[in-house]
């Protein structure tokens, strides 16, 4: 099997549904390559087929791929550029090896921000002799001449510039795909609507409740309140306590004396 992908095996999906494809009224129907292209059991001639039995007048193309089998990919490549839909492809997370070449089947080429695209030259492994294997070189060779004129296709440069970065291993933000001629635009994901402020809402809410208590509220008026009755004490003459001898200076035989 010839792959363009199997360094990143690492990072594929574990699910045998590498694809999907959603299509709910009154939306354009999405196809998701999701996975790895044509392993896990699921061949691309699937995907390939429900492409075909697809009646719509747009679609669009989710990837989040490593890559995987070159002659599955390039089939679902083709399949998606003779389709009769408007192709509009969008890479979520990553298009490596061949999946980016599936990226180049839309007619619209997005890279969602922070998403990354990679290409490199055809991988595979051969066992034989001298002859079978540097045939089996040959044949990855042109592989990846194959791959570089469909870059080259779809960006307007030649497929020697696609060579060279192929051989490299070269990765690209969604900036620098734009930038080589891989995709159209970078898409910078947004609601349609602002979200609910809950905070000012809730603070709304509450401030409305209390108003509509207040105003349901019966308006009381104050009364009095009973004061405790007081006793009334008489008095008290502190003339005579002054007038009185301070035992501290006063001398008791003076009495005496003014009495005689």
């Amino acid at each position: 099997m010839i792959s363009n992908g199997a360094a990143l095996r690492h990072i594929a999906a574990t699910s045998r549904d590498w694809y999907r494809i959603t299509n709910k009224a009154d939306t354009i129907p999405e196809v998701f390559i999701y996975g790895e292209v044509g392993w896990e059991g699921v061949t691309a001639d699937d995907l390939v087929r429900d492409l075909a039995a697809m009646d719509a007048e747009a679609l669009t193309v989710r990837i989040n791929s490593p890559g995987g089998s070159v002659f599955g990919g390039i089939a679902i490549y083709n399949a998606l550029r003779t389709h009769p839909a408007a192709v509009t492809v969008e890479v979520d997370s990553i298009a490596a090896s061949i999946a980016s070449v599936i990226a180049q089947a839309g007619d619209t080429r997005r890279m969602v921000q922070h998403s990354q695209m990679m290409i490199h030259e055809a991988q595979g492994i051969a066992i034989g002799s001298g002859s079978e294997v540097r045939e089996y070189a040959d044949l990855l060779d042109k592989q990846s001449d194959l791959i570089a004129q469909i870059f080259a296709d779809r960006s307007g440069k030649s497929a020697g510039v696609f060579r060279s970065l192929m051989k490299a291993e070269t990765w690209f933000t969604a900036d620098e795909a734009v930038a080589e001629g891989l995709a159209d635009e970078v898409l910078i994901p947004s609601r349609d609507e602002e979200p609910e402020n809950l905070v000012n809402d809730q603070v709304t809410d509450n401030t409305a409740a209390i108003q509509s208590m207040m105003d349901a509220a019966e308006v009381l008026e104050p009364t009095e309140t009973e004061q405790p009755e007081t006793q009334e004490t008489e008095p008290v003459d502190f003339g005579d306590l002054f007038n009185r001898p301070n035992p501290l200076t006063h001398n008791p035989f003076q009495d005496l004396f003014k009495e005689a």
